[in-house]
C-alpha cells in the first residue's frame, strides 16, 4: 500500500507512535484544568498561566531539537525526549501547589517541539516522491494524540478518587513514554549514510536573495522573541507576580538582546551574498514563506489553543462532567488523523492556492460562529461547528506544508521550520488572549485574524509543479 517498502512503514509508524506519545504527555492536562484547579485550590488565572507555560518553551525548543537531531540523529534524540517526556509527566503527577505545576509545564513545552525529530526521521527513509505522504501521516497520526489524551485520560481517571485520578492518568502517560523510549532505541534505526542528506536546519538563519528579502526576514523574528516576552510579561504582571520586576526587566533586556544578535546574524550571512548576482534558479520571494508563516500561526496555532481550554469550555458552559467533557472536548482534534493527510492530498489534486483560500476562509466563518456559542445553544449544534473548524484547521495544516517545499526545496527544511514556529507562537499569543477575554471573545478574535490571513494569500504566488496548483 502506498508503494512503502517493510522498512519504511516500520519506521513510520514506530515514528509517529512516538510523536503520538509525545502529544499525549503534552496535552494531558487539558481534561483536567478544572479538576486541579479545585483539588490544589487555584484561582483560573493560574490555570491560564498554566496553559501558556504548557506552550512557551516549545519555540525556542524546536531550534534546539532541530539542531540535536542533525548532530546526533533523530533516533536518539526521539528516544531521548521520550524518556524526558516520561519524567516531567512523573514530575507533574506528583506536584503539589503552583510552583510545581509551573515548571512541570514549562519543561513539558519542550516535548512539543519532538514534532521536528519525526520530521528529520521521515526524510532519511523516504525519497521525494513518497515524502508528501509519509509527513502527512506523520504528523495526523501524531497530532491525533492531543485527541487520545482528552478522551482516554478523564476515563482512567474515573477509576481512582477525584483527587488521585487525575495524578495517575498524567502518570500512566509517561509510564508509556518510558517503554516506548526503549522500543525506539532498539527498532527505530537512522538510516546509514544519509543524516546529512535531509538536515531539519532550524537554527534561524535563512538565505535570502534580495535586501528587500532579508529586511522582512529580520522582522518576522520579532513575533518569535515576542512571544517569549509576552509570556514572561503574563507571569510578571497581576494577577500572579510571579517573576519580581528586577528579573522581568532583566530578562526582557536579553531576549531583546538575543533578537539583536539574531538579526545581526542574519545580516552577517546574507549580505556577502547579496553583493554578487543570485543564479536564477536559486531565486524566491520570502514574503511566500512569511504568508504560510501566518497561515500556520492561525491552523496550528489555534489549533493548539482550543485543544488546551476546549475541555474545560465544555465544562463550564454545559455543567458536563470532567469525564464526559473531555471525551467531547477531543472532538475538536480527533480528526487529525485523516483530515491533515487529507488536507495535503487535496491541495496535490485540486490546486495548492486554492485549497488554502478554501480552508482559511470556512475557518474564519467556522470562528466567527462559535464566537456566539454559549449554555442557550444545544451541546450538538457546539459539537458540529467545533468539528467542522477543526476539520478546516488540519486540513489547513497539511496544505500549508504542501506549498513550503515549492518556494525553495533546496531550503525547504529552513521554511518549514520557519512556519513551525509561528505555530507555536500563535498557540502562545492565543493562549495569552484568552486569559484575558471572555471565550465567545476569544474565537471571534480569532476569526477576525483569519480574515486578515485570508486577504494575505491574495499575494501568494501560483506555484508551479507536476500538477496544478492554481
Amino acid at each position: 500500500m502506498l508503494g512503502f517498502s517493510k522498512s519504511q512503514w516500520g519506521t513510520l509508524h514506530l515514528t509517529w507512535v512516538a510523536f503520538f506519545l509525545t502529544f499525549v504527555a503534552w496535552f494531558n492536562m487539558a481534561p483536567f484544568n478544572t479538576t486541579i484547579m479545585h483539588a490544589l485550590n487555584l484561582s483560573s488565572a493560574e490555570i491560564n498561566a498554566l496553559m501558556i507555560c504548557n506552550v512557551a518553551l516549545t519555540i525556542p525548543a524546536r531550534i534546539v531539537i532541530g539542531f540535536w537531531v542533525d548532530k546526533y540523529g533523530p533516533q536518539k534524540v526521539f528516544s531521548g525526549l521520550l524518556v524526558f517526556s516520561a519524567l516531567v509527566c512523573f514530575e507533574f503527577a506528583l506536584a503539589q501547589n503552583f510552583k510545581a505545576l509551573l515548571i512541570a509545564r514549562l519543561l513539558m513545552g519542550i516535548v512539543g517541539g519532538g514534532f521536528v525529530v519525526g520530521i528529520k526521521m521521515i526524510g532519511e527513509w523516504f525519497p521525494p516522491g513518497k515524502m508528501g505522504t509519509a509527513q502527512g501521516i506523520y504528523a495526523g497520526w501524531g497530532n491525533f494524540g492531543s485527541a487520545f489524551a482528552a478522551f482516554s485520560l478523564p476515563l482512567v481517571a474515573l477509576l481512582f478518587p477525584e483527587e488521585s485520578g487525575w495524578r495517575v492518568a498524567t502518570g500512566l502517560s509517561g509510564l508509556f513514554c518510558l517503554i516506548w523510549a526503549g522500543v525506539y532505541y532498539r527498532f527505530c534505526r537512522d538510516d546509514p549514510g544519509k543524516g546529512r542528506d535531509f538536515l531539519v536546519d532550524m537554527h534561524g538563519v535563512i538565505e535570502v536573495t534580495s535586501r528587500r528579502d532579508l529586511i522582512l526576514q529580520i522582522l518576522f523574528l520579532v513575533p518569535l522573541y515576542g512571544a517569549i516576552a509576552l509570556f514572561i510579561g503574563k507571569l510578571s504582571g497581576q494577577p500572579l507576580f510571579l517573576i519580581p520586576e528586577f528579573i522581568f526587566m532583566a530578562l526582557t533586556f536579553g531576549i531583546a538582546g538575543l533578537f539583536v544578535l539574531s538579526a545581526l546574524r542574519c545580516w552577517q550571512a546574507n549580505m556577502p551574498r547579496l553583493q554578487h548576482p543570485i543564479p536564477e534558479d536559486e531565486k524566491y520571494s520570502f514574503s511566500q514563506i512569511a504568508i504560510l508563516s501566518l497561515v500556520y500561526s492561525l491552523t496550528f496555532g489555534s489549533e493548539l489553543a482550543v485543544i488546551s481550554i476546549f475541555p474545560q469550555f465544555l465544562q463550564n458552559t454545559f455543567s458536563l462532567t470532567v469525564q464526559v467533557a473531555g471525551a467531547l472536548g477531543s472532538s475538536f482534534a480527533i480528526m487529525n488523523l485523516i483530515t491533515r493527510p487529507g488536507g495535503g492530498w487535496v491541495s496535490d489534486r485540486f490546486g495548492r492556492r486554492r485549497t488554502l483560500f478554501i480552508l482559511v476562509l470556512g475557518s474564519s466563518l467556522c470562528y466567527w460562529g462559535m464566537g456566539g456559542m454559549d449554555s442557550s445553544w444545544s451541546l450538538t449544534s457546539t459539537l458540529l461547528l467545533s468539528v467542522t473548524c477543526s476539520i478546516f484547521l488540519q486540513a489547513g495544516n497539511g496544505a500549508c506544508f504542501a506549498v513550503i517545499p515549492l518556494i525553495s526545496q533546496r531550503l525547504t527544511g529552513k521554511l518549514g521550520g520557519l512556519a513551525g514556529a509561528y505555530g507555536s507562537v500563535g498557540a502562545v499569543i492565543f493562549l495569552t488572549l484568552f486569559s484575558l477575554v471572555t471565550p465567545q471573545t476569544f474565537f471571534k478574535i480569532i476569526a477576525g485574524y483569519a480574515f486578515l490571513v485570508f486577504l494575505g494569500l491574495f499575494f501568494l504566488k501560483s506555484f508551479t509543479s507536476s500538477q496544478n496548483n492554481n
